[in-house]
Formats: structure tokens, C-alpha cells, sequence
């Protein structure tokens, strides 16, 4: 993730890139990464300005796969400073990735923390077969879900805390789950 070519960047500062044309009809799917000492929020883009829509802030050098949803011409990016103006020395690396690059949400309970998506391609059974997410965050978090032939996410936000709760995921897609605190997701 070093060289910057046409599906990766990286820099020292806050800066707006454009992603490939052929990506804005359907979500892109991105790897980010911030330094250990550096940290970066990244923002969704549109028209080539920051649209102030959060994608991910970085944790102390952690890989996060996050999705830049299908309406966006990039994605814009912040360094964090803190109030006596020290940032850190690393940069900030992004890097567009395939689906297969993404742990696959499966009926098995997965739990974590901070950032984490998965792919959700599973064939069913019959027609009207639809799969249920269920999550569960110890305080507070978000689910997003994007469907992997575009569209409006569908979210559950922040705030109000919804500690527990299922999402139906009716076709195949992305799954983003978001908190500072431990969570637990699985299939049903």
C-alpha cells in the first residue's frame, strides 16, 4: 500500500481523491489505514467536495475495510490534531479492494471491535428466503448495509443506542459495523 497508483493513495495531510469513474454506480470497497501514532478521519465524497458523511476514523495503524457507497466520486481525508497541534509522523494509506478481500458473514458469531465489514454473498434456499442479521453492541454502535448492486444503504444508526437488534438482508451485500466498544454479530 506504499505506492501510489490507480487504486491506492496515500499522503501526509488531509487531501480529497477521486476514485475510478467505473466505481460510482455500485459501492466501492476500501482499505484504510492510518499510522501508529497518526490519526486520519475519512469521508465520503461527492462532486469532488467532502460531503461530511464519516466512512471510518483510523485506530492506531489497524487495516479497516470500510464502503464508499455507490453515489460517490471519492473520498476526502482529515489528519486528526489534537489541542497543542502534535498529529503524529505516519501517513494515511487507502486502497480499493475486491469482495473476496472481506470475511464472509456466515451463522457463526463473530465479535470485535472498532470498524469491521463483511461480505454477504450466500445463496438461498428458495425465493423468498431472506437472512437475518443480528447484532449487539455493548454500549452503542451502527450497522450499515449496502447492497452490492448499488443503491441507498440502509442504516441503523448511532444514536439513539439500539444495543440489540436484526436487520433482514434480503440480497447480497456489504455489512459495516461501527463501535468504540466490543460487538457481536452473527446470521439467522
Amino acid at each position: 500500500m506504499s505506492a501510489e497508483g490507480p487504486e491506492s493513495w496515500s499522503g501526509w495531510a488531509g487531501r480529497t481523491v477521486e476514485v475510478p469513474a467505473g466505481s460510482a454506480s455500485r459501492p466501492t470497497l476500501l482499505e484504510v489505514r492510518g499510522g501508529l501514532t497518526s490519526s486520519f478521519r475519512f469521508y465520503r465524497a461527492a462532486g469532488g467536495r467532502s460531503t461530511g458523511d464519516t466512512l471510518v476514523t483510523t485506530v492506531r495503524g489497524r487495516r479497516m475495510r470500510v464502503v464508499l457507497p455507490a453515489d460517490s466520486s471519492g473520498f476526502a481525508v482529515e489528519r486528526i490534531t489534537v489541542r497543542d497541534g502534535a498529529s503524529g509522523f505516519q501517513r494515511w494509506h487507502a486502497r480499493i479492494i475486491g469482495a473476496e478481500a472481506l470475511p464472509a458473514l456466515t451463522a457463526k458469531e463473530r465479535e470485535g471491535k472498532f470498524t469491521e465489514t463483511y461480505g454477504y454473498f450466500q445463496p438461498k434456499r428458495y425465493y423468498e428466503d431472506t437472512r437475518v442479521l443480528r447484532y449487539e453492541f455493548e454500549s452503542q454502535g451502527s450497522v450499515t448495509y449496502h447492497l452490492a448492486t448499488g443503491g441507498r444503504p440502509v442504516e441503523i444508526p448511532h444514536y439513539p443506542p439500539r444495543p440489540k437488534g436484526t436487520l433482514p438482508l434480503p440480497h447480497h451485500g456489504y455489512i459495516t459495523i461501527s463501535s468504540p466498544d466490543p460487538w457481536r454479530v452473527s446470521l439467522v
